[in-house]
This record gives structure tokens, C-alpha cells and sequence, in this order.
């Protein structure tokens, strides 16, 4: 029990304030006080209360507020309302004058008051490194699969490609649709998904023999007009936003085509087909 604030002193307050209809909310909007420290003062929580000057204070505040006299309930003797009358503490100073001394050990609660500040200290200090970690991760993982995906689309090509046509093709790499021939008028058509803001690049390599190849685009425009010998290489840059371009080969059994590295293939050719034409069309 608290010197001055007996549990008689304590349960007036609380009838006072009972008795008046306050809760501890409104008390504080009068008192300017917290409630948790007007409720401490009320149930006699050491643990909540604050230092013995300001608990002195807020006690008189609070009697104050529910219509009770400060002096008449504490009387005239001037006391800290929240020092122990336990004297196990006291001891005699070099003075000569005896005092009552406290207690050095903390409770539990007061401790971990102490430790909240650590503890979101480690929180966020983990919470960074988390976001680090995640961070390098992905960056790793992205460069890794890129390099994967290069890989990948140069040993799929058919045929394998010559150095003078290796890395800009293979970064933009085509996939050819289901080719559509007309027997009639000696055509194939292919559709490029996803490839008309892209440049490309067509090799077109001679085997067996001679073929005349003769490359234009979709307004008439020729880009290559040139006779093949075999084995040779001939490159055709296929300009970015070209919508079509036709390939009209002379001897198309003579000559094998790529796109980017992608081979473009002539199939269902009727018997003893020789001019032949490719129409590429390239798409959003």
C-alpha cells in the first residue's frame, strides 16, 4: 500500500468519479491527463504510474476534477503520494538524515519498455537485409536466364549460322507460322507474329547450282536482285515496318533461306517446280 494514498483514498476517487458519471476519457479531457494515468492512480498500478512528482500532481488533478477538496483528502503535510512506507531501503546519508531509499530493480513490464526500441531496431535492420537479398536475386536470376534464352535460340537455328550473321538475328528471333502454298500461282505464304517493328535480317545460301533471287517489298520496292551461285552467301537487311516482302526464286530447289536464323522452309513443291515465290508477311 502507498503512504498518504490508501486503498480508502483510492476508492473515494472512485466513487467521486462514479458518482459524477465520468469515464476515464472524459476525466482526461478535463484534467489534460492520460487515462491510462488516471486509471493507474485509481487501481494503484505502479507499473503505469509515472515519476512521484507528477503522480502527486495528476492525484490532485483527478480529486480536483470529481468535485473533491485536494487538501482534505491528502491533508496539509506535503508527502510524495507514491514513495513506499517500506523503510527495507532506508539509509543514513553522510549528513546525518535518514532517508527511505528505493528499490534498483526494475519489473518486467519497465524492462521491456526498455527492449521495444531494440527490438524495431532489429525488425528493420532484418526487414533490409530481406529486401537486399530479394533484390540481388532477382538480378542474378535475370542475367542468368538471359543468357540461357541467347543460347537457346542459337543452337535451335536451322542451319547453324556463319559468323557474319550471329548475334543482331538471334536477338530478334522469328517465329514462322504454318506456311500456306498455292500450287497455282507457285507461292508460299508466311504469317511473323509480333515481328513488324523489328529489322531482319534474310540470308539466302546457293547449293546444287545457279538460282536467280530477286527480293522486293510490299510497295515494289527491290532490295536484292541477284543471281545466286552455289554456295555462296548473299545478306538482304529487311528494313524495320516492312509489312511484306517476296522472295521469287529462279531455281528454288538451288537456294536455301533464313530469317533471323530461322529457316525458311518451301514445302509441297509440285514436280519439276523451278520459279517459286515467298511471300513473308509480318505482323504486330
Amino acid at each position: 500500500m502507498v503512504e498518504n494514498l490508501t486503498s480508502e483514498v483510492r476508492q473515494e476517487l472512485k466513487d467521486a468519479r462514479e458518482k459524477k458519471g465520468y469515464s476515464f476519457e472524459q476525466l482526461a479531457e478535463m484534467t489534460k491527463i492520460q487515462p491510462k494515468f488516471l486509471k493507474a492512480i485509481e487501481e494503484d498500478d505502479q507499473d503505469v504510474l509515472p515519476s512521484p512528482f507528477y503522480t502527486r500532481a495528476f492525484a490532485k488533478k483527478f480529486a480536483a476534477a470529481v468535485g473533491l477538496d485536494p487538501d482534505d483528502l491528502f491533508g496539509e503535510v506535503d508527502f510524495d503520494p507514491y514513495v513506499s512506507s517500506d523503510l527495507s531501503y532506508a539509509h543514513r546519508d553522510d549528513d546525518g538524515i535518514v532517508r527511505a531509499g528505493v528499490s534498483d530493480s526494475e519489473t518486467f513490464k519497465s524492462r521491456f519498455r526498455g527492449w521495444i526500441p531494440k527490438i524495431w531496431l532489429l525488425i528493420l535492420a532484418l526487414a533490409v537485409l530481406a529486401v537486399a537479398w530479394f533484390v540481388m536475386t532477382r538480378v542474378n536470376n535475370g542475367g542468368s536466364n538471359s543468357s540461357n534464352d541467347t543460347v537457346q535460340v542459337a543452337s535451335s537455328s536451322v542451319p547453324q549460322p556463319s559468323s557474319s550473321t550471329s548475334s543482331s538475328s538471334a536477338a530478334n528471333a522469328v517465329k514462322l507460322e504454318n506456311p500456306q502454298t498455292d500450287t497455282t500461282n507457285k507461292k508460299t505464304t508466311y504469317n511473323v507474329a509480333n515481328s513488324l517493328t523489328q529489322s531482319h535480317k534474310l540470308v539466302i545460301k546457293g547449293q546444287d547450282g545457279d538460282s536467280t533471287v530477286k527480293v522486293t517489298d510490299g510497295t515494289g520496292k527491290v532490295l536484292f536482285n541477284k543471281t545466286v551461285t552455289k554456295d555462296a552467301e548473299e545478306s538482304v537487311d529487311l528494313p524495320a515496318n516492312t509489312a511484306a516482302v517476296t522472295i521469287a526464286a529462279g531455281q528454288i530447289s538451288h537456294v536455301t533461306m533464313t530469317v533471323n536464323n530461322t529457316h525458311v522452309d518451301v514445302p509441297n513443291l509440285p514436280n519439276g517446280s523451278t520459279v517459286w515465290n515467298v511471300l513473308l508477311n509480318f505482323n504486330k
